[in-house]
């Protein structure tokens, strides 16, 4: 894809605090990421890590109390799509109107921005749904549209929040080759959270592993394995060390995490 389509993401120094009861509670504390135009990154981390935080604040829908964050496509600022672990789609509207949606509230036109969506509708196998509303979709298929709607509004960065947390095992798989197959069309920079250590490693270039609270970066992980990529990279030696490796980096804080919740 040519560079104005793509995006670099900067965060530096970033840490938020909360207040609870008075008292301050630091989320996220001198948390610093780059990445690269058109790269796949997860970030994987114990519960209340503050993974999510960072992902609003770098979207903007979280105000950061120190660091900087940039976004730039071709030398200017550039607005993220978002997807989130619960769809994140408006159910009084129909799937093209959902899908369009975006485009519309940027002033595209509605002769091309319904061209736009059915585009994205097809590319995600729900042309015969464009008219029905989303109660009336598989769990997989609202994935589907959210991950289309955020495709569609052609930003060149895309935030993803558990994406696929909330299906079950097989409709995940499927999902995740799908996203794959889209990514590898668009090559967006994603950065995604997720739990999953083994969806991180199928899915991305590099995986972020988190400290717990306040959450900073632990380690930065490059995924060794080529792509175009399929589940096949499972029974790969290197797969199992990897996967290895990653959890003996969180086992810790996963397990402080779950006595103090």
């Amino acid at each position: 894809m040519p560079a104005a389509d793509q995006a670099t993401v900067v965060a530096e120094g970033v840490s938020k605090v909360f207040f609870s009861g008075g008292e301050p509670v630091w989320a996220l504390e001198d948390f610093s990421l780059s990445l690269e135009p058109g790269s796949f990154t997860c970030i994987v981390g114990p519960s209340g890590c503050g993974k999510s935080t960072f992902l609003r604040i770098l979207g903007g829908l979280e105000e950061r109390t120190v660091g900087e964050v940039t976004m730039t496509g071709a030398d200017h600022p550039v607005p993220a799509a978002f997807v989130f672990q619960e769809h994140g789609v408006f159910p009084w509207m129909t799937v093209l109107d959902n899908v369009a949606f975006g485009l519309r509230m940027t002033g595209v036109g509605k002769r091309e921005r319904l061209a736009t969506a059915r585009d994205w509708l097809a590319r995600v196998r729900l042309t015969g749904f464009a008219d029905a509303y989303p109660h009336q979709l598989s769990g997989g298929m609202r994935q589907r549209l959210a991950i289309a709607r955020a495709f569609a509004t052609g930003s060149p960065v895309l935030l993803m929040d558990e994406p696929l947390g909330a299906l079950d095992a097989q409709t995940r798989m499927l999902m995740q080759e799908e996203l794959i197959a889209l990514w590898e069309q668009e090559r967006k920079t994603v950065l995604m959270v997720t739990h999953d250590i083994d969806e991180a490693i199928i899915l991305s270039d590099r995986v972020i592993v988190m400290s717990g609270r306040p959450g900073t970066v632990r380690e930065d992980i490059t995924v060794p394995f080529e792509r175009p990529r399929s589940f096949d990279i499972e029974r790969s030696p290197d797969f199992g060390e990897l996967r290895s490796r990653i959890w003996n980096l969180l086992r810790d804080d996963v397990r402080t995490a779950e006595e103090t919740a």
